[in-house]
């Protein structure tokens, strides 16, 4: 009966493949949702500043100027925020998947040395029924003369 001896180690670096799989698409998912919200910031940024620019074709006093433009500030202050909350996302998936990459490698490690202790265990069954059948035909053989 074949035992590969390695077998609950390379049960363990599965599950932490999975877990790790796990954690990537989370950070994955966070990744799209900061992206998702720098892409609705700059869109409401730029539509501020075209409000702002259609308005200073009409008629507008300066207190009005002054608020949209302190408007257009703040949102242009939330979107470095949130492009700084993007690269981190970003970065997180490149460790979260870097992670992932060591344990696969150490998982297909396994799994090629345990094909190599099949391959070697199937080999030495059938040298062991070679053998048997070699002894049981030298054992009939002997009975005949």
């Amino acid at each position: 009966m074949f035992r590969f001896r390695f077998e609950a180690l390379l049960n363990h670096h599965r599950h932490q493949e999975e877990v790790s799989q796990i954690e990537l698409a989370r950070a994955q998912r966070r990744l799209t949702d900061e992206q998702g919200n720098l892409r609705r910031q700059k869109k409401e940024k730029r539509v501020a500043v075209q409000k702002l620019q259609t308005q200073q074709k009409d008629k507008i006093n300066v207190s009005d100027i002054i608020m949209y433009v302190n408007f257009i500030e703040r949102l242009s202050k939330n979107i470095a925020r949130q492009a700084h909350c993007v690269r981190v996302a970003a970065k997180h998936v490149n460790q979260k998947r870097s992670e992932l990459v060591k344990l696969m490698k150490k998982r297909k490690t396994l799994e090629r040395l345990k094909e190599k202790e099949w391959l070697a265990y199937q080999q030495k069954m059938q040298q062991n029924e070679r053998k048997r059948m070699d002894e049981a035909a030298s054992t009939r053989h002997g009975r005949k003369m």
